[in-house]
């Protein structure tokens, strides 16, 4: 008993011996210089948030380069709003880091150089490329893009250079520390322990912030990388590729496919795929029943193999890990299925990197997809949905370019027949369901490649290339003749028929050039209402005015009204 008490002892006096020791040596520590102590901690938070403000600037001055690209593209008040945003926070963390560096000259140095990279990026880039979208200067645009790819180096050298410095002044910081530690740590060996693991878990939390930043860093490259190479993209195939890409990179699948929704919105199409990945055409609203795009963001069923894990009915595996991210523009314009082999615990901050290029992926989609139904808009007539005169113009001025030297082009004018007195016998409604009617009439008669357009009023446009006078001829009586034939439904238990008048001529016989051909046409089309209308005429009737005697005459077909 005796012995086990003196054991006893002897374990709480070495109890004892440590707390008094450690004790000793705190009090110790709590002796030496309070104001250099106090000082060396001061600094290492001080460095720890200007680590913190230093990555923070490198995001947004990635943002913003991204975000102008955007606006350079699409010319989207939302990505210029994200440019003004990203610039606003990284000149405050700027402002930030100059404050907090205040007596580190080397460092307020390496910011000054920053800060003259970011106005000199913004003066020369930034600004001229914001301005050329606001006149919407397309040459000015172009140069941008062409310069894009190199307009980063001094800021990434900048960037460089203050986190070097930070660096620098961390390891001077972490020196002077050492010293006190080393001076402290000589007084007892019992807290040496706590320092030591202090000071270890110092080092892993700094070399993790470290890991983190060269993380983020990458991803931003990703990330960067990937809005470029989208900005230049012609095809959504070109976006999607490149994005499957880079999320290959970033979160290194096994396999992924992306689908994407056809102008139609009645399938989904997988427009690439990597590794053995599962790539089906998907049918109407299939694609809707995706575990993601049902929640409209990201779901990860980690392990596919759990009874209680949800299964994508779009990528139907039953092992490993599958990732649904939804591909959304302000409306679905598909989703991104990543698939892993084994069981894959995606990190929440990979989630975050893949989440950022699937939005921009989607963007850039969308965006493509906005500007060609605006450019649609632009060149159709809201009323028939046929092209309208500008379009018409330069459709015939383009083919007119490209026409083989003696290749045949035919043009059509035609009019709707007293479409005044139609108007006012049935009410503007009922003319306006007459030219819908007619232009499918136009449309029903015609082949791919040939162009028709609502040319003004109730006067049509029609461009046949590849069609000589006598084809054209028949075609323009062709339409003459379905068009009288189609009655028209007005309303219940009301209906009537229209004629149209039309007027041919051809290149290269007639003219050359579309100015030419148009006002021939249009002389052969007013032969055609002189005559009674609900005709075809050429433009080569002899008794057609306007035309040189010098031409070659041949008859015109005429079609008397048909009772």
């Amino acid at each position: 008993m005796f012995r086990r008490l003196s054991q006893s002892t002897r374990v709480l006096t070495q109890i004892a011996a440590l707390a008094v020791g450690t004790f000793g040596v705190g009090g110790g520590v709590y002796l030496m210089p309070v104001s250099q102590s106090a000082e060396i901690d001061a600094m290492s938070l001080r460095m720890s948030r200007l680590y913190t403000l230093a990555g923070d600037l490198t995001v947004q001055v990635n943002q913003a380069e991204a975000a102008l690209g955007d606006y350079v593209i699409s010319g989207s008040p939302m990505a210029r709003q994200r440019f003004d945003d990203a610039s606003n926070r990284g000149a405050a963390a700027e402002a930030e880091i100059m404050s907090m560096a205040a007596g580190m000259d080397t460092l307020q140095g390496s910011l000054e150089r920053l800060q003259t990279a970011n106005r000199t990026w913004r003066d020369r880039v930034a600004d001229p490329a914001i301005e050329a979208v606001e006149r919407d200067d397309v040459n000015a645009i172009e140069r941008y893009k062409l310069q894009s790819i190199d307009d980063r180096a001094a800021i990434d050298g900048a960037l460089g250079s203050l986190a070097r410095e930070l660096e620098r002044s961390a390891a001077a910081i972490q020196v002077r520390q050492d010293d006190v530690q080393t001076a402290t740590l000589l007084g007892t060996i019992v807290a040496f322990g706590f320092l030591t693991m202090a000071f270890t878990v110092a080092i892993v939390a700094v070399r993790r912030f470290g890991r983190a930043l060269e993380r983020d860093g990458r991803d931003a490259s990703i990330l960067n990388r990937f809005t470029e190479v989208s900005s230049f993209a012609d095809e959504d195939l070109q976006v999607a590729s490149a994005n499957l890409i880079a999320l290959g990179r970033l979160a290194s699948p096994d396999a992924s496919v992306i689908h994407i929704l056809n102008s139609s919105l009645d399938r989904a199409v997988p427009e690439a795929s990597t590794g053995e990945a599962i790539a089906n055409v998907l049918p109407l609203r299939e694609l809707g029943r995706c575990a993601g795009v049902q929640r409209g963001a990201m779901y990860v069923a980690e392990d596919l193999s759990d009874e209680l894990s949800v299964r994508c009915p779009i990528y139907p595996a039953t092992t490993g890990t599958l990732a649904c991210i939804p591909l959304n523009s302000g409306e679905s314009v598909g989703a991104v299925h990543l698939y892993w082999k084994q069981p894959h615990g995606l990190p929440l901050a990979r989630r975050s990197g893949v989440a950022r290029i699937t939005e921009h992926a989607a963007l850039a989609i969308g965006n493509r997809r906005l500007l060609a139904a605006l450019h649609g808009q632009a060149n159709t007539d809201a009323r028939t949905g046929l092209a309208n005169t500008r379009a018409f113009d330069l459709a015939l001025e383009n083919a007119l370019h490209v026409r083989v030297r003696d290749a045949a082009l035919s043009v059509l004018m035609i009019d709707v027949d007293h479409f005044k007195a139609f108007n006012d016998r049935h009410g503007h409604p009922a003319g306006d369901e007459a030219l819908r009617a007619f232009a499918n009439t136009l449309r029903s008669c015609m082949r791919e490649g040939d162009t028709a357009a609502r040319y003004g009023g109730e006067e049509f446009a029609v461009m046949l290339p590849g069609i000589d006078h006598a084809s054209a001829l028949v075609i323009a009586e062709r339409i003459r003749a379905r068009t009288e034939a189609t009655i028209i439904a007005l309303a219940p238990g009301l209906t009537d028929r229209i004629t149209v008048s039309a007027g041919v001529a051809t290149a290269p016989d007639h003219g050359q050039d579309r100015v030419t051909l148009l006002r021939l046409a249009d002389q052969a089309l007013y032969l055609a209402k002189s005559r009674g209308r609900n005709q075809v005429a050429s433009v080569l009737d002899p008794t057609a005015s306007g035309v040189s005697d010098d031409v070659p005459q041949e008859r015109t077909v005429v079609r008397s009204i048909r009772g």
